[in-house]
């Protein structure tokens, strides 16, 4: 599939690769994995079973090294969601990971660049959407996203619940001006979040 992936200028010796996530090899997820522990080590538990958490991603975005490893990675699914009584397009994303040699080298803003081009002219949406921790919010925040003051539902894979969390919840304009978010109501996923 050719993207428009394809004419991004890149600052370091990385190539941007869009997978379709049933066209993922075994070879892929173990380098998923990988990278996953590297940038995560604290959930090495997890990542050395698994190549993403929560809902299922549609498309896995990698920025590869010419020698082959991943760089950076990250997951998204495109869904509708709720907030308040509104309905919307999002690109929900989750598992961004940058190997910690790379980070401080603008990895990350190359591949947040990459995603909001692809969502903007390849698989559009009206919004990208995550939660973070807030040690990453300026990161995010850098790389174009916008902040809610909103609570989030959705579901808990490991707990197989329904929750409400205020995690912070960012946002990302796309399709749509940040003016277009409803600035009421919880952000209601409508199943897990990435």
């Amino acid at each position: 599939m050719a993207t428009s992936l394809d004419r991004l200028p890149s600052p370091l010796p990385l190539v941007a690769r869009l997978i379709g996530e049933n066209d993922l090899t075994a070879h892929d997820r173990q380098n998923i994995r990988s990278l996953l522990i590297a940038a995560f080590p604290q959930h090495q538990h997890l990542w050395t079973q698994q190549d993403s958490w929560g809902g299922p991603s549609e498309y896995r975005l990698l920025l590869m090294e010419r020698t082959g490893r991943v760089a950076a990675h990250l997951g998204f699914a495109r869904r509708l969601i709720k907030v308040g009584e509104t309905t919307l397009l999002i690109a929900g994303i989750g598992a961004v990971a940058v190997l910690p040699d790379l980070q401080g080298q603008q990895v990350g803003k190359q591949l947040l660049r990459n995603l909001r081009q692809l969502l903007c002219t390849d698989l559009p949406v009206d919004f990208g959407f995550l939660q973070c921790r807030d040690a990453v919010v300026g990161f995010y925040d850098k790389a174009g996203f916008s902040r809610v003051a909103q609570q989030v539902r959705s579901f808990d894979p490991d707990k197989r619940l329904w929750q409400i969390d205020d995690a912070a919840a960012m946002v990302l304009p796309v399709g749509a001006s940040i003016d277009a978010w409803p600035a009421h109501g919880i952000v209601d996923l409508m199943g897990m979040p990435w």
